[in-house]
């Protein structure tokens, strides 16, 4: 028991905060950090000003099935079977599909963008809140793609955010203080984070640049380099929620553990149950799985809010409302579609009605303004 007691101590001690001189240096990679990331969030507006620029031409392509042929990763990503299979697994006319899948991606990334301006807001000259803000911004732009990919706006600068998909790696392995734990973890960790920036590289250079298929598959093939990493991250966590953390800390990595913990839950279950309970409209099953993701921003805004997760709890406490609003609209709007569809379907004996649609709509108008006041 004394052994045991000693060997924590060890460790503790190997995690004590950094000297004056330290300190120094920290303030300025700070301010270096900040100002890259300050950089990368003008860049992710940028992206989300040209996907909203995008639907109008989004919803042409898919109303007049004229979707261009687009390919990723060597693979057709769109293209104007994909979209008429979207439709048909979802029973739902051609613009009834348009209106619906831009609407439920713009509700989840609502979600996402205000939890992340409101920390922005009060990040003031601390990085990590820089770099959470960012990392809620910069989530929801994976599944926006597909409006620019059927509006057949040219990709170049969306594609570039591929590269930035290896810092999500980093926030999961620095939540929730920005420290790396154990210190050791830092050099496995940038092994970890440059294979997988090296297979969004190639996949991205693969756009304009023609690979044979060994190398591709090649590199492809290291991705299993990042699958192993998710699991190292969750080591380290077990590391700083055992030996490092305080109490509040402790708190915050359990509410954002178990979300992600739930996710992966709720994505195997509905795999595994799509093709009975979902079985005539299997379409809808990856849309529960976008709208589950914003259980992401609300684990971060309620371990800040519950737990005083860098003391910003008031401003948090208008994040919490508005994604639980979000979320709540989103599962509605998702429930009147379904719903809607089955009963005019029975009353007019067709699958497809624009109604459903029409109406689903005016009910998220007609709900958001009482709700935002309560």
């Amino acid at each position: 028991m004394a052994a045991q007691m000693s060997v924590a101590g060890q460790r503790l001690k190997s995690e004590d905060p950094p000297g004056p001189g330290a300190e120094r240096a920290d303030s300025r990679w700070s301010r270096l950090l900040i100002a890259v990331l300050a950089v990368l969030i003008a860049y992710v507006i940028a992206c989300y000003v040209l996907v909203l620029t995008s639907i109008p031409a989004y919803y042409r392509n898919i109303v007049s099935l004229s979707v261009p042929t687009s390919y990723i990763g060597g693979e057709v990503a769109a293209n104007n079977v994909m979209v008429a299979t979207e439709a048909a697994a979802r029973g739902m006319s051609l613009s009834t599909y348009a209106i619906y899948s831009v609407t439920v991606n713009l509700l989840v990334a609502a979600g996402f963008v205000l939890a992340g301006l409101l920390i922005l807001s009060k990040a003031q000259q601390e990085w990590f809140r820089w770099f959470t803000a960012f990392m809620l911004l910069f989530f929801p732009l994976g599944t926006l793609e597909w409006v620019l990919l059927v509006a057949g706006i040219n990709q170049a600068f969306y594609q570039l955010g591929g590269l930035l998909w290896p810092a999500f790696l980093i926030f999961l392995y620095l939540f929730p203080n920005g420290r790396a734990v154990p210190r050791w973890s830092r050099w496995p960790m940038a092994v970890i984070v440059g294979v997988h920036f090296l297979v969004q590289a190639t996949g991205f250079a693969s756009y304009y640049v023609e690979f044979s298929a060994d190398l591709l598959q090649t590199v492809s093939s290291l991705f299993v380099v990042v699958l192993i990493g998710f699991a190292f991250i969750l080591f380290c966590q077990v590391y700083r929620y055992r030996y490092v953390s305080t109490a509040v800390e402790r708190a915050q990595i359990k509410w954002f553990v178990a979300t992600l913990a739930l996710i992966v839950v709720f994505s195997v279950a509905d795999t595994l149950i799509s093709g009975q309970v979902l079985q005539s409209r299997p379409g809808f099953s990856a849309d529960l799985d976008n709208i589950s993701n914003l259980l992401i921003p609300a684990s971060i805004t309620i371990a800040i809010l519950r737990y005083r997760l860098w003391d910003i709890d008031v401003i948090i406490r208008k994040t919490l409302i508005y994604t639980t609003l979000t979320a709540m609209l989103a599962l509605v709007y998702f429930g009147a579609v379904v719903l809607l569809q089955q009963v005019f379907g029975s009353l007019t004996g067709a699958d497809k009605s624009p109604l459903a649609i029409v109406i689903s709509t005016l009910v998220i108008a007609a709900l958001f303004t009482p709700l935002r006041r309560r």
